[in-house]
């Protein structure tokens, strides 16, 4: 490789770096956005478009963001490491945030078992497992077009799509896949180049066609088997067919949208964990409370979008990571240390 397409190279990771982290950053603000608009969704007909607008490609896009910090997985000591932090923060975050439940919370339908990922922590069991099929995908010749055909077949599954995050791990795969093979010299000059203006008409454009037919959010939670959503006929697995389609179109709108420059919005991209990790503390207190049953009119209702995106920005802070870098990013020495002494255990000399 010259010298030349070396610096091409490097800066067109760098470039495709800024992109993902700047995508990051605002996808985990729809996250919370969303979160935080779904106690209102039945009393506001802009709300609930807007929330099935944000999930039409907030969980796809951070599927790949996500596939895309993930090239560098292998099974040596830092993949090792990562997995065991992802393994940390399932096991802490699930028991909290289950005890919190339990104590205060009382939201409907949650099963307390570490088999069945509570609220948004199924993200964290799916990573890991994510992680582990690259492993194994990364050897196919096709690698994207078999778990593209896995998606659509696991809804036929006979059991029930949220035991183990199963249903939404297979289901967003391909996602991670296309960002673990993404950098930004694939994207075509014409769509790297397209104004903002088509990427707002393309989602006003999705709304449109998703208030028409009346899509199911089910649908787009993919955590769900075709028999639970009700689709019990043999050609179900076509509607998994046009939600991938839709999805692949959000996620192209949301690309052009995204800020390609280096901001604040990139340097808080890297730190998304402890927005995600920790804004659920605060939304699942707020419903507890009742204080959504208090919102009503169309100003207190963008008064709530507005705490979600001053929510997002506080959770982002170097202050907050200071004060709960102990509980979401400790020194995991002692695990390492355990499992050494259970390897020299198991294999004496």
């Amino acid at each position: 490789m010259t010298m030349e397409v070396m610096v091409l190279a490097n800066e067109d990771n760098a470039a495709s770096t800024t992109l993902m982290l700047n995508a990051k950053f605002l996808l985990i603000l729809t996250v919370v956005i969303a979160n935080c608009a779904e106690p209102l969704i039945h009393q506001n007909a802009a709300f609930y478009s807007l929330y099935l607008g944000i999930y039409t490609f907030h969980i796809p896009m951070f599927v790949m963001v996500t596939g895309y910090f993930s090239k560098n997985f292998r099974l040596d000591v830092p993949g090792i490491k990562s997995l065991q932090m992802i393994f940390y923060h399932y096991l802490i975050f699930q028991s909290l945030y289950s005890l919190l439940d339990l104590l205060a919370f009382h939201a409907p339908g949650v099963h307390y078992s570490f088999f069945v990922p509570y609220s948004l922590l199924w993200f964290l069991f799916s990573h890991f497992c994510w992680r582990l099929l690259l492993l194994l995908f990364t050897r196919m010749r096709h690698p994207l077009v078999f778990s593209v055909i896995l998606g659509i077949l696991v809804g036929y599954a006979p059991f029930t799509g949220t035991m183990l995050s199963f249903s939404r791990t297979i289901v967003f795969f391909p996602f991670f896949l296309a960002g673990y093979y993404f950098h930004l010299g694939m994207v075509p000059k014409s769509f790297a180049h397209s104004k903002k203006w088509v990427g707002v008409l393309g989602f006003l454009a999705i709304l449109a066609f998703l208030n028409k037919i009346s899509v199911d959010p089910k649908w787009l939670y993919s955590s769900f088997t075709y028999r639970e959503l009700g689709s019990t006929q043999w050609y179900a697995g076509i509607y998994r067919i046009g939600m991938y389609g839709l999805e692949v179109m959000a996620s192209l709108c949301f690309l052009i949208l995204v800020p390609r420059k280096y901001t604040i919005l990139t340097e808080w991209g890297k730190y998304t964990v402890y927005v995600f990790l920790l804004h659920a503390l605060i939304t699942k207190t707020a419903i507890s409370m009742g204080l959504f049953t208090h919102v009503h009119t169309t100003v207190q209702m963008i008064l709530v979008l507005l705490l979600a995106v001053g929510l997002t920005c506080l959770l982002s802070q170097k202050w907050v990571r200071r004060f709960s870098r102990p509980l979401i990013e400790p020194d995991l020495y002692f695990w390492e240390r355990w499992i050494a002494g259970k390897h020299k255990t198991s294999n004496p000399r």
